[in-house]
């Protein structure tokens, strides 16, 4: 349990009970944070509650027992979102090429030493160990396949560290940033730190990847426009109903906090 204040909207209470169970389901980097978006996620619903209410749409008794149904024809009455505009859709389009286009295929070879994350000594010894091959290997290039036979914890290793061809997700994050960072023929200028241990990358061929046509993406963009157009205002509309309201135990953050999660 974690100690939280108590909270009115209205004059009906949300109890720190409440604010402790509703924590559980909000992740957050702190636990302050997690607390803060509970308390933001059951003030939002007591709003939207006794608007409901207010707006004759459901008596309370059945807004509590079905929050999400009443909540629903609320929002279905008081917030309407446009249509994104075909022009819209072109416009994003246009300004986020970068989005609309496959990822980069690589063919690439590593030399591995493993190390768990958590073990500091283990996860030491195998960056001096990478190290001290890296600094071998941009003396000597040539020397990569030899170093990968005899030192790397891969399969990859009797292949002179050969993984073959390498798409978007085939790979954990850190090792797929490092490789969309690299050009094609370089070796990693330091060793590339995973969860799993320490990695020197060589990449031997780098195919950028080619832009999607603009008809077979338009549906996900008016899509993703209506989503943000939506946020933005059920956003205004939360903070219409409380500055209306009288609310006293918690405060809404700033215009960056996103209401909605």
């Amino acid at each position: 349990m974690i100690s939280a204040p108590g909270i009115t909207v209205n004059g009906i209470a949300i109890t720190p009970d409440q604010i402790n169970q509703e924590t559980q389901y909000h992740h957050a980097s702190s636990m302050p944070e997690a607390k803060y978006h509970a308390m933001q996620a059951l003030v939002i619903r007591e709003l939207l509650i006794q608007r409901a209410v207010y707006c004759c749409l459901c008596s309370r008794e059945f807004a509590l027992k079905s929050p999400d149904e009443a909540i629903g024809k609320l929002l279905e009455k008081e917030v309407c979102t446009p249509e994104p505009k075909q022009r819209e859709c072109k416009k994003y389009y246009l300004e986020n090429r970068e989005k609309f286009k496959t990822r980069p295929l690589f063919e690439v070879s590593h030399i591995f030493y493993p190390a768990p994350a958590r073990d500091k000594k283990a996860r030491s010894k195998a960056l001096e160990r990478a190290n001290a091959a890296l600094d071998r290997i941009h003396q000597n290039p040539a020397l990569f396949e030899t170093i990968a036979q005899a030192e790397s914890a891969c399969s990859s290793a009797q292949t002179g560290g050969f993984l073959g061809q390498i798409g978007a997700g085939q790979t954990v994050p850190a090792f797929e940033s490092a490789l969309l960072a690299m050009k094609e023929g370089e070796i990693s200028k330091d060793p590339v730190e995973t969860e799993v241990g320490y990695h020197i990358i060589r990449i031997h061929r780098r195919a950028e990847g080619k832009p999607l046509p603009k008809e077979p993406v338009m549906d996900w963009i008016a899509d993703y426009l209506r989503n943000e157009s939506w946020r933005r205002i059920f956003r205004h509309y939360v903070l219409k109903l409380a500055s209306e309201a009288k609310i006293s135990g918690f405060r809404f953050a700033g215009d960056g906090t996103p209401l909605v999660q």
